[in-house]
């Protein structure tokens, strides 16, 4: 596509006018520039101010791709030529830009690189990556294309008894084990050992106790969001009846990101990671979802009442 001359009004950066609008479409442009050819990292917060955050991310930006860096965008000005010639090559500017004519995006925030992952920051990138190996295998025992996810109450096998007999258990039994052993804070195997544990993520329908303040036992969908965040790298736990640590909690359901972990509020709390986002519209990998699977689901951003960050 031509490469548009007039999305911007004002210059943006260090020293610029720094209309909301213009800071919004440059930070939403470099959020899709992946990180070795000079994007952010972590991602921008797509919020139309323009802070010390936005200006060094345009300051790196020219630093790997112009040789200067003025912290500053102009109009019609070299560096947006380069973005947006980056992007163009990429393949990523008409979704950005939203229009086929290469008109400015549509208000609201946007998922750097969309339903790729393009553009995204190493982590989120790993934390993406992570969410969806959860729908699909192979994990453990679990195979690749498991429609169900890396655990299930659906997809079962056969375990023998010490006294010989036999019963129905999770095929997926060790990867849920494995969520609680590596994502909650302060647990060990004396769990394990406690009465109804060890069933809780063996036999199909039940769960791991939480003792009288929740009988009906852990919902543990995200204990599995943390876990992904853990595998990408990020230092982090789940705090039982808290939320994961060293996360940043945000109100609301705007600036939402791939990778964040997403909490609806309903009857009860649930939590999913998004890996797509196309305006309201969500693609999310539930952990805890139907018959304790993990799936991939159409969500919508109407649904969020608040967010963690990994930043």
């Amino acid at each position: 596509m031509p490469l548009p001359t007039n999305l911007l009004t004002g210059s943006v950066g260090f020293g610029g006018m720094n209309k909301p609008p213009d800071v919004l479409l440059v930070q939403r442009l470099l959020n899709a520039a992946p990180f070795v050819k000079g994007g952010p990292n972590p991602a921008l917060v797509p919020d139309g101010m323009c802070g010390p955050k936005t200006c060094g991310a345009i300051s790196r930006f020219q630093s790997v791709n112009l040789g200067f860096s003025d912290g500053r965008i102009d109009v019609g000005g070299m560096t947006i030529a380069a973005l947006l010639s980056l992007l163009e090559a990429l393949g990523l500017l008409a979704q950005l830009l939203g229009t086929p004519g290469g008109g400015p995006m549509p208000p609201g925030p946007a998922a750097p690189g969309g339903g790729n992952g393009a553009g995204l920051s190493p982590l989120r990138a790993e934390i993406r990556k992570w969410a969806l190996l959860g729908t699909t295998g192979p994990l453990g025992d679990v195979g690749s294309g498991a429609s169900n996810g890396i655990v299930s109450d659906l997809d079962t096998t056969t375990e023998t008894l010490s006294w010989g007999g036999t019963r129905t258990i999770r095929k997926g039994w060790k990867n849920l084990k494995g969520f609680f052993d590596l994502g909650v804070a302060g647990w060990t195997e004396q769990h394990w050992k406690a009465p109804g544990y060890l069933d809780g993520v063996k036999v199909p329908g039940k769960r791991v106790p939480q003792g009288p303040s929740k009988p009906s036992g852990v919902s543990w969908c995200g204990i599995f969001a943390t876990w992904c965040w853990i595998k990408a790298g990020k230092q982090t736990k789940w705090v039982l009846g808290v939320g994961p640590s060293n996360a940043t909690r945000i109100s609301g359901n705007q600036g939402i990101q791939v990778g964040d972990i997403c909490v609806q509020s309903g009857g009860e709390v649930h939590h999913f990671i998004p890996v797509e986002i196309n305006g309201d519209d969500f693609k999310g990998v539930n952990g805890n979802s139907d018959y304790q699977s993990i799936l991939l689901k159409p969500m919508k951003r109407s649904t969020v009442a608040y967010y963690y960050r990994p930043e």
